[in-house]
């Protein structure tokens, strides 16, 4: 059934409420299940808590220090758990191919604005990458592949106030919003959930505090071993910080991934041409695209993007897998996207 004829169909409410029910009992079967069976357990993978390290970096200009966040990393003697450096090197037949280098932790940022009826509101965007999410005979996740990526985003007021951050996996998916006490309970979508709210998988809370001005206060994200999910988020006093291995990020433009440095020259970390331009090179998640693309309607399902003001491409950065909401979904129009999840900005 083409494009045009499934939107027809779709047009009847009670037949979109039905093919919406299937779809998402389908993306529970998928996302639920396979990797539970994959995996061959019913929880997230151990991670040893005494095996972790303190991933941090100075702030950008003309930004508060507490607006910059750390992250805890569990078990960093596995080198594809560390965060690094995306690089690029010399290799027969891709001339040149794009790794992370996990000997050289760094962090990418942008700051970009945008407006709505209600105000004018100001993202400061972070992105970090692993080298992978192992695929091997012990460790058969879902989302392997590599270079995998995650966004963790500011989303500050006119009075530089803090009101939420978002977290998404750079393929789009796992988001997770964390509304501050700052945001008013009005701009919430209906029934949030008090507390705490659970995220394929994890328990986070439903918001979180504030970091106190002036102060060595951060937010941490603490970074599952394996699979890279935020598995915790919480405010870190500068004293606790003190007590952990830690890595100094190199703070970088986000523009620097559209320069890596090769040879005498530089090369993108992303394809500019064709069908994949605006995606992660060497990035395709195998077992994402055999058990998700034929009901995502989408092969580079799972795929890592770019997300950025010196993206041109056409690559929907959708963070629903309801093919028919990806425009609606698509983070690229960032006031869209929180109008779509129910924010009321």
């Amino acid at each position: 059934m083409g494009g045009r004829h499934i939107s027809s169909f779709l047009q009847t409410t009670a037949l979109r409420r039905l093919f919406e029910r299937v779809v998402q009992w389908l993306a529970l079967l998928f996302l639920s299940v396979w990797p539970l069976l994959l995996n061959g357990c019913a929880h997230p993978p151990a991670d040893d808590l005494h095996d972790v390290a303190l991933y941090q970096t100075a702030a950008p200009p003309a930004v508060a220090a507490i607006h910059t966040p750390t992250f805890l990393v569990q078990v960093p003697s596995q080198a594809f758990n560390r965060i690094g450096t995306p690089s690029a090197r010399e290799v027969p037949g891709k001339n040149p191919e794009v790794f992370i280098d996990p000997e050289q932790p760094a962090i990418y940022y942008e700051i970009q604005e945008f407006r709505t009826a209600k105000g004018r509101y100001t993202n400061l965007i972070y992105r970090i990458h692993f080298p992978e999410v192992p695929l091997d005979w012990a460790r058969i996740n879902l989302t392997a592949g590599r270079n995998p990526g995650l966004l963790i985003i500011y989303t500050l007021d006119d009075r530089a106030e803090l009101l939420l951050v978002t977290t998404v996996h750079t393929c789009g998916c796992y988001l997770a919003f964390l509304p501050t006490e700052a945001l008013p309970t009005k701009a919430y979508p209906p029934d949030w959930p008090v507390g705490s709210q659970r995220v394929y998988g994890y328990t986070l809370p439903s918001s979180i505090g504030l970091p106190r001005q002036e102060s060595d206060d951060r937010i941490m994200f603490t970074i599952a071993s394996e699979i890279h999910r935020v598995r915790d988020v919480g405010i870190t006093k500068g004293d606790y910080r003190e007590t952990l291995p830690r890595h100094e990020m190199m703070l970088l433009p986000m523009h620097a991934l559209y320069a890596l440095p090769y040879k005498d020259r530089t090369t993108p970390f992303f394809e500019t041409e064709g069908c994949k331009a605006g995606y992660v090179k060497d990035n395709m998640k195998i077992l994402e695209r055999l058990f998700m693309s034929w009901w995502a309607f989408d092969l580079h399902v799972g795929e890592d993007k770019a997300y950025s003001a010196h993206d041109h491409s056409d690559a929907i950065f959708y963070t629903s897998l309801k093919f028919w909401a990806r425009s609606a979904s698509d983070m690229k129009d960032f006031p869209g996207f929180l109008s779509y999840w129910g924010w009321e900005f």
